[in-house]
């Protein structure tokens, strides 16, 4: 699900403090922030697993690593991606790039041009949190970095 998609749902909802119906025990809320920048957030059981904002997809286990989690997280993001189990240790696949990554390696998958054709392979835009062993060498020179509001030096 996308930003847009996300929007034509939440038009729908009768009550949209109360979030709108998207599956059994799954709900889509909408969060106004007071920086701007809006966001969905899909919740099974009351716990976020994706927030959605107009470039990104934040995804997340709601600190359940279940069958209906994994199955949600699944329906709903972007295509070309899946999450999967592999000895009991959950992954991210990037289909277009053909990698995978630890699932909580993950911070966000961009939803702008997801997928690109650079030197001759297709790619797609994964950012992984810093703190990940191969970051940033997994895709070595593309673009992928940092958020745009978190450059080098703006934290000072």
């Amino acid at each position: 699900m996308n930003w847009n998609e996300a929007e034509e749902l939440m038009m729908t909802a009768r009550d949209r403090n109360k979030g709108k119906p998207i599956g059994n025990n799954t709900r889509l809320y909408f969060t106004e922030t007071t920086f701007g920048e809006d966001y969905y957030t899909i919740r099974l059981h009351d716990n976020r697993i994706i927030d959605i904002y107009e470039d990104r997809i934040l995804p997340s286990n709601g600190g359940w690593q279940t069958v209906t989690t994994k199955a949600r997280l699944n329906e709903y993001i972007p295509k070309g991606f899946r999450v999967f189990q592999k000895n009991w240790e959950w992954y991210l696949e990037d289909t277009y790039a053909n990698t995978s990554f630890p699932f909580g390696n993950v911070y966000y998958i961009s939803t702008k041009d997801i997928v690109s054709f650079v030197n001759g392979e297709w790619s797609s835009k994964v950012m992984l949190y810093s703190t990940h062993p191969k970051y940033p060498e997994v895709y070595g020179n593309a673009p992928f970095g940092m958020l745009d509001d978190e450059e080098e030096g703006e934290d000072e």
